[in-house]
């Protein structure tokens, strides 16, 4: 999901498990709010993250149970989109890398 309203990026523990991504010792906890309430996350540093043609290496991701009462793996928030210089063109549902022109 992307949420212009989420400070954060975070990701859903069970999908980040899946590629072997998991909690270690040194990881920062710390307990986040939103919309859906608040629960613990865990931080952590990944090489890269990417979506679509915005992609961005050494990004600190929160890894988390997501049990938000609607079935997502991931929100992408504002800290990525922001670093990426994400364009979003909401009349054509689509996310695109800043350029000097908006694609028509």
């Amino acid at each position: 999901m992307l949420d212009t309203g989420s400070a954060g990026t975070v990701f859903s523990a069970d999908r980040v498990l899946a590629i072997g991504l998991q909690y270690e010792a040194d990881d920062l906890i710390h307990r986040i709010r939103g919309i859906g309430g608040s629960e613990f996350v865990f931080t952590k540093k990944i090489e890269r993250l990417s979506l679509g043609d915005l992609q961005i290496e050494d990004f600190e991701i929160e890894v988390g149970a997501m049990d938000y009462g609607i079935d997502i793996d991931g929100i992408i928030g504002i800290d990525f989109l922001v670093r990426v210089g994400a364009m979003i063109d909401l009349a054509q549902l689509k996310i695109y890398p800043a350029s000097p022109e908006i694609p028509g």
